[in-house]
């Protein structure tokens, strides 16, 4: 009878042991309010530009150049957010409503960041920077 209790003991502490070296440790940090106004900061700006690539003649020329909605996306996350800012700042400035000329210089400043960064080649010509 001892026998199986010291048994049944070792293979609890064991079983206790094993678990609490498994079980993975849990992390906390306080965020910066810098850090989370970057992050909504990005977020509008992603807004901004996905606003005005929602067009009918942005989606048009996207879809002429063969770039879709979640390529776009991905392609925003790679961006800096100077980039991103930059692209928003853009996008504000295209006449609502008007022309297509706008929206296609917007397009095309974008495909040239995005072939820059060497994630698409429309343009042959440019170098990549990757």
């Amino acid at each position: 009878m001892k026998t199986k209790t010291l048994i049944a003991r070792s293979l609890a502490v064991i079983f206790l042991a094993v678990q609490t070296l498994m079980m993975p440790a849990a992390h906390a940090a306080m965020i910066g309010t810098d850090q989370v106004l970057a992050q909504e900061q990005r977020s509008a700006y992603e807004e901004r530009v996905l606003t005005a690539l929602s067009r009918d003649d942005a989606a048009d020329a996207l879809g002429r150049f063969g770039v879709s909605e979640e390529r776009i996306q991905d392609r925003l996350d790679r961006l800096s957010d100077a980039e991103l800012a930059t692209l928003a700042q853009q996008a504000d400035n295209l006449p609502a409503g008007e022309g297509a000329l706008g929206v296609l210089v917007f397009i095309l400043v974008l495909l040239i960041l995005l072939d820059l960064l060497g994630v698409t080649n429309v343009f042959p010509a440019i170098k990549s920077a990757g």
